[in-house]
């Protein structure tokens, strides 16, 4: 990295390259609020400890001593946990054991949801609706006999006479599963073709729409899954060089990448699917005499809020932990299609965790609790050969897109718990959060004991030969302190001067001795200082 000094040997005109170390980053994302978390899970802690044996106070993770290594196993324990909490999700919409065995493993598989709606004009239909006015009239009759009068009375209402549209509208609705690109060859595992008829008010035309295609790789989910004895086997690879922490590994970082597209897939469902119902269809059935039981979007949408189903995703611990023998041979039968992979890992570090028989246990709630919000939806919405755009069908496709929302989000979340929690262990050890300045602060300290010779100020005066300076050059930080850099720097021989052509007829020569230049960057992860040529 070279810099000739310009019309005197003493002013730096330099070029400089400024190399990175990169250090962990620190930092937990800004968007983890860490107090609605805890709220959620001492919630939830209620229904654990009616599902576990008496005396049994399991607590939040960060209320427990543990050692390091149990980090990493609450991680594995919560992953399993959240993957097995997915299949039985995905086995109420058709996803079952039989069909998990049939994928092709060799291909990415794909998880696809298509709808379709077609209307066809039947009829125009005149309809009568009585008006609230009404009209009176009275006529009296008298007979030969003067004593004899007889009155007659005619009531007269206003009709008024509406022309109603009906249209024939058939809506379709499939989940599929595919390997590789064979699309054509799609298993279906869950759908609904039905026809209704809607009445409009115009006779504005509905339209047939196919909507596109929503998509989910299940690749991620099904190497997850040990298709032969069915159990659940994601574990963290602590020997990874890529690994830093039980939050900040490959193997996490595929997993919230899938909790992200799974919460996308589900969003997409509501948006698109149920959103196009409501804008193109149910909005514009406008019968003259409705059916006050009819259920609406917002019924569909909301059927969610009307069940309390159990999340097994959470990061407990145990003072003394499970007592010896617990988790033999687990001893739970499992109510999920998938199971928890035992392990006899008698580590000292895991001693805290809860065992994979108590795991099981929070499971098998969690299948409860769907299966009971299931049988509520069958008692009070309409079957699915009732004819109605919204039934039970839809209703438990709602409720389960709402479900592995929420499953997702509390997956990410606690990653980030675990994260969090060990940052503020660091911090209550180090009695300080670490920035980038703390970092440089260090840097120049043991740089200064260490290089011999040591690293100088970069900042140089400029001034021409024999005369005192005019000025000065440097590089500092832009955060508001402008410090400046500290680097090493040699002077290196000159081979030739550099010439800048200012006219056809005058020539700018430069010479002057030229000197390269040293400097290391080091930043915390993506979190660094920017510097500028003062």
């Amino acid at each position: 990295i070279k810099s000739s000094r310009l019309h005197s040997p003493h002013r730096p005109n330099l070029l400089l390259l400024l190399p990175a170390y990169h250090y962990p980053k620190m930092s937990l994302s800004s968007s983890f609020e860490l107090l609605s978390f805890q709220r959620k899970v001492k919630d939830a802690l209620q229904t654990v400890e009616r599902t576990l044996e008496l005396e049994r106070k399991p607590q939040l993770a960060a209320d427990v001593d543990h050692t390091y290594g149990a980090k990493y196993g609450l991680v594995n324990l919560t992953s399993n946990a959240a993957i097995i909490a997915y299949v039985n999700c995905f086995e109420k919409l058709g996803l079952d054991a039989a069909v998990l065995k049939s994928i092709d493993k060799t291909k990415p598989a794909t998880l696809r949801f298509d709808s379709s709606t077609a209307c066809k004009f039947l009829q125009e239909v005149k309809v009568d609706v009585p008006m609230e006015r009404s009209y009176e009239e009275k006529e009296e009759t008298t007979g030969s006999d003067a004593s004899k009068k007889t009155t007659k009375t005619r009531v007269m209402k206003a009709v008024n006479h509406v022309k109603e549209f009906h249209w024939e509208v058939e809506v379709n609705w499939s989940i599929s599963v595919y390997s590789g690109t064979s699309v054509e060859e799609k298993k279906v595992i869950k759908s609904r073709t039905y026809e209704t008829t809607l009445i409009t008010q115009s006779k504005e035309g509905l339209g047939s729409t196919n909507l596109p295609p929503m998509e989910l790789s299940l690749s991620w989910l099904l190497q997850q899954i040990d298709m032969v004895e069915l159990t659940s086997q994601f574990k963290v690879d602590t020997e990874d060089g890529d690994t830093k922490t039980p939050r900040r590994n490959n193997a996490v970082q595929k997993a919230l990448d899938f909790a992200a597209q799974l919460r996308q897939w589900c969003q997409g469902i509501e948006g698109s699917f149920f959103g196009h119902l409501q804008q193109h269809l149910l909005r514009k059935h406008n019968p003259i005499y409705r059916n006050p039981h009819t259920f609406t979007i917002g019924h569909l949408l909301g059927v969610n809020e009307q069940y309390s189903i159990f999340n097994p995703i959470l990061p407990l611990m145990e003072e003394s932990g499970p007592s010896d023998g617990d988790d033999v041979g687990n001893g739970v039968e499992s109510k999920s299609i998938i199971e928890l992979q035992y392990s006899n890992d008698s580590n000292d570090e895991h001693k805290t965790l809860l065992n994979s028989k108590d795991i099981s246990k929070l499971l098998n709630e969690h299948v409860r609790t769907l299966e009971g919000a299931f049988s509520g939806i069958e008692e009070s919405w309409p079957s699915e050969s009732s004819g109605g755009i919204l039934s039970s069908s839809e209703a438990v496709l709602s409720l389960l897109g709402n479900h592995l929302r929420e499953l997702s989000a509390q997956y990410t979340e606690t990653m980030s718990y675990i994260e969090s929690m060990m940052e503020n262990q660091l911090i209550a050890a180090i009695g300080k959060r670490l920035t980038p300045n703390d970092l440089d602060k260090f840097v120049k300290f043991h740089n200064a004991r260490l290089l011999c010779p040591m690293p100088q100020p970069f900042s140089h005066d400029i001034r021409r030969p024999g005369h005192y300076p005019v000025g000065l050059l440097s590089i500092e930080s832009r955060d508001g302190e402008n410090e400046c850099i500290h680097s090493h720097s040699r002077e290196v021989v000159a081979t030739s001067s550099l010439k800048i052509s200012l006219s056809a007829a005058t020539v700018l020569e430069l010479t002057g001795h030229q000197y390269l230049h040293g400097f290391m960057n080091h930043r915390f992860g993506t979190s660094h200082k920017r510097h500028q040529l003062v």
